[in-house]
């Protein structure tokens, strides 16, 4: 009874009037207690439960890795390249193993696929116990959102509602409860970019160096999860430059202390860092832009080429945003020796369990990530100029698409966060007419980034796990808007619209995990060739016909099927 009182106490309803107010029933613990309920109920619900061959990709492929790993195997997956995932489980199946909750966690003790029934005994805790990883990743993303969120607009109402339009987000709500790449790289990147904007807003202070070299060790771990995280740092500069301090800096320690000598020590140390992380990084930056990469696509330009140019751009973008906001040279010099720094550091990551494949693709996301697109529309492989008329064709289709996504009405998909990102507009308009320029001006960066995003993400197009990577940019535009617009937190509109967003977040949200639960699949999805070839030392299932009989079937859906 006291536990109850007490858990009662945590998430206490608050009582309130006000319309804004009324959307955040609980307390800041209460949010934190109700998102997480709500997810692990979806969780049980449609997920835990699925059969281990349901999601064969990727459930079956990274779980097989993982295997791999723990029987001192070599990964056998690169595909983008999906590392540190895969790593992750590894450890996670060995510690449940230590402590009794699996019976299998190397593939060494994995029974014969021809005996279907000992080896769905053993694989089926594995997937499971994959799938519970996925959930407390969720959970500790959307924890570290709240609270980033939280530090960003500094009020935690608008900071728990955000969690709740994260967790219940059409890509978060599927990814959780299956074995997927773009939680981590996505999620990475994500809190990488919250603790950017937030040292961005609090002005110059000695710490701000230490928090960029955390961003970009964040970030390059993200890249060993899915490369698709590529585009994101591209826009950095583009979402960056908006973000300055909230108030003119104040003659302080602190402030001053960028133009004091002390500071020369702080540089000297991040000079240091990032050359002993690079002199320890060095066999791998070798490999890495060494002119051979793993989908055998050439563009044209080499990774070193395109690599240097985006560390140009990144530090045009770093040098502009120092002369707008005015910060001092030496903590300049301090951010950027930091990003060197946690880059290379990141890099490191790949040592763990050293396999070449994994660095080529790692240094070769644009060659991968075209050699898949081709693969779902033959039209980008056509003609040798960017400006061919299929390429062209395709550009229009996937501004088209895009744009039809947006009205959900044209092309309805379990996205609910469009629904929020008509709010954003409407929001943003109001703005404008407000001459809230500098607000304005923050939420076009995050939205153009998100569009953008998306419009290059139809080269797959446009897959739900996708969703990931750009659904947190128009939360954080939202919460910047209601922070901002404090008088839309009273109007009378905004209990009924709030509520309206809250269930259809919830029921949308739910469309994809419902449509697993009801599909009608059996084992046999393994026998797909495309599947088979992801993992090879397992061999044929008995009940797979003979190659030549599926291969005809199977080759039509292998494009579209594997990720």
């Amino acid at each position: 009874m006291a536990g109850a009182a007490r858990l009662m106490q945590a998430i206490r309803i608050r009582d309130t009037t006000q319309p804004f107010d009324r959307l955040v029933r609980f307390n800041w613990p209460g949010q934190f207690l109700v998102t997480f309920a709500g997810m692990l109920v979806s969780f049980l619900i449609a997920g835990f439960w699925f059969p281990y061959w349901r999601i064969v990709d990727m459930d079956f492929i990274l779980v097989y890795n993982s295997l791999l790993l723990n029987a001192h195997l070599p990964q056998e997956f690169f595909d983008h390249p999906g590392y540190l995932p895969i790593l992750l489980l590894s450890y996670w199946l060995r510690a449940l193993h230590a402590i009794g909750l699996i019976s299998v966690d190397s593939f060494s003790g994995v029974p014969p696929i021809g005996d279907l029934s000992a080896f769905g005994a053993a694989w089926t805790p594995a997937t499971q116990a994959g799938r519970v990883l996925s959930l407390l990743t969720a959970m500790a993303l959307v924890a570290a959102f709240m609270y980033l969120l939280r530090a960003l607009v500094r009020d935690w109402r608008i900071a728990g509602f955000g969690g709740f339009l994260l967790a219940f987000s059409g890509g978060l709500a599927m990814e959780m409860r299956i074995i997927r790449t773009e939680l981590l790289s996505a999620g990475l990147f994500m809190i990488a970019l919250l603790m950017l904007l937030i040292a961005a807003k609090r002005g110059e202070r000695p710490w701000r160096p230490a928090i960029v070299g955390i961003a970009s060790l964040l970030i390059t771990l993200g890249m060993q999860s899915k490369v698709q995280e590529f585009f994101l740092i591209c826009a950095l500069p583009i979402l960056m430059l908006p973000f300055g301090p909230d108030a003119p800096a104040k003659a302080d320690a602190q402030v001053d202390f960028w133009r004091s000598r002390k500071a020369w020590a702080e540089v000297a140390a991040a000079a240091l860092v990032a050359a002993f992380g690079a002199y320890l990084a060095s066999d791998i930056l070798r490999l890495g832009f060494a002119d051979t990469n793993h989908s055998g696509v050439t563009l044209g330009i080499g990774a070193a080429t395109y690599w240097s140019l985006l560390a140009g751009w990144l530090a045009l973008g770093m040098a502009a945003y120092c002369v707008v906001w005015r910060v001092a040279a030496l903590e300049a010099a301090a951010a950027a020796l930091a990003a060197v720094a946690g880059c290379m550091i990141g890099l490191l990551a790949l040592y763990a369990r050293f396999h070449p494949e994994n660095v080529i693709v790692v240094f070769h996301p644009l060659e991968t990530m075209f050699a898949w697109a081709a693969a779902s529309d033959p039209r980008l492989s056509t003609g040798s100029s960017l400006l061919s008329p299929a390429r062209l064709q395709f550009l229009m289709d996937a501004i088209a698409g895009v744009i039809a996504r947006r009205t959900f009405f044209l092309h309805s998909s379990p996205r609910p966060t469009v629904f929020l990102e008509w709010f954003v507009i409407a929001a943003t308009v109001i703005a404008a007419r407000r001459r809230q320029w500098r607000l304005v001006g923050c939420v076009a960066a995050l939205m153009f980034t998100d569009w953008a995003v998306d419009l290059l993400d139809m080269g797959r197009r446009l897959q739900l796990g996708y969703f990931l990577y750009t659904d947190p940019l128009a939360i954080i535009a939202a919460a910047l808007l209601i922070a901002g617009l404090k008088d839309l937190q009273q109007h009378r509109w905004t209990y009924p619209v709030g509520v309206a967003l809250v269930a259809s977040t919830i029921v949308v949200s739910q469309a994809e995990p419902i449509k697993h639960v009801l599909r009608t699949d059996s084992p046999q999805v393994l026998c797909e060739e495309a599947y088979l070839l992801y993992y090879p030392r397992l061999g044929r299932p008995p009940f797979c016909p003979p190659p030549r009989q599926s291969q005809q079937s199977s080759a039509a859906k292998a494009a579209l099927q594997l990720q």
